[in-house]
């Protein structure tokens, strides 16, 4: 009987050990990650700029490159001005679905008024399906690209005394350098009175001061040829 008890006892003993290490119940297996899901990924590509009167033209493509079709798209243009202010807006929409690998143009008018546009951002986005992923470009304007509309805005005022002509020339804050104009006045010399032609090229940043011999009977015209743009909107 006493070695029958012994015996029980050694068994529960060995046992303890394996019922400490085993923590009870085992925890369960982590769930596998799920995969992501497939996207539709959208581009856009060929932006470009065109001007039409006093209208910002822009045109590009739209393409899908992911792997779900994509549709009911939206292509917004932002146009600012040099200062950053947003000086224009407009968009374009895609409304039917666009498969992947495909691609579909757009055209979008942005109206300019006193102040223009030195840089835009294009920005595309779609709601069908709700992953697709947008995409943004943005492109720069330099001021040469202004010029027809540049050049009806400066002027050039002239002060005209007996032997002497003082030309100023205003730009309204616009990217201009210099003037040049054409002046046709009439002056008195041995001759009597002649015509005069003249070719200038005023700067923005201070009068321009010219004497004459013979004395000045009247200025007859003053006409802006052309002006001198700078290479960049903010000026030295």
């Amino acid at each position: 009987m006493i070695r029958l008890r012994a015996l029980v006892a050694l068994l529960v003993v060995l046992a303890l050990p394996r019922a400490q290490a085993g923590g009870g119940t085992p925890p369960p297996a982590a769930s596998p990650r799920p995969a992501p899901a497939a996207v539709a990924v959208l581009e856009l590509a060929d932006v470009a700029h065109a001007l039409q009167e006093r209208t910002l033209v822009i045109t590009g493509w739209v393409r899908n490159v992911g792997a779900l079709r994509a549709g009911e798209l939206v292509i917004d243009a932002s146009g600012f001005a040099p200062t950053g202010d947003l000086a224009a807006f407009g968009s374009d929409g895609i409304p039917w679905m666009v498969a992947p690998g495909e691609a579909e143009p757009f055209q979008i008018f942005l109206p300019l008024g006193r102040s223009l546009v030195s840089r835009y951002t294009v920005t595309v986005s779609g709601s069908r399906p709700r992953q697709a992923r947008p995409a943004a470009v943005t492109r720069a304007i330099l001021p040469a690209f202004y010029r027809p509309l540049i050049l009806p805005r400066v002027r050039v005022d002239v002060d005209a005394e007996p032997t002497a002509l003082t030309f100023t020339a205003a730009a309204e804050g616009l990217p201009v350098t210099a003037v040049r104009v054409t002046v046709n006045l009439l002056v008195r010399d041995k001759e009597g009175v002649t015509l005069r032609a003249l070719t200038l090229e005023v700067p923005v940043s201070r009068p321009l001061r010219l004497r004459f011999a013979p004395l000045i009977v009247r200025v007859v015209s003053v006409t802006v040829a052309d002006v001198v743009l700078a290479p960049s909107w903010t000026l030295p």
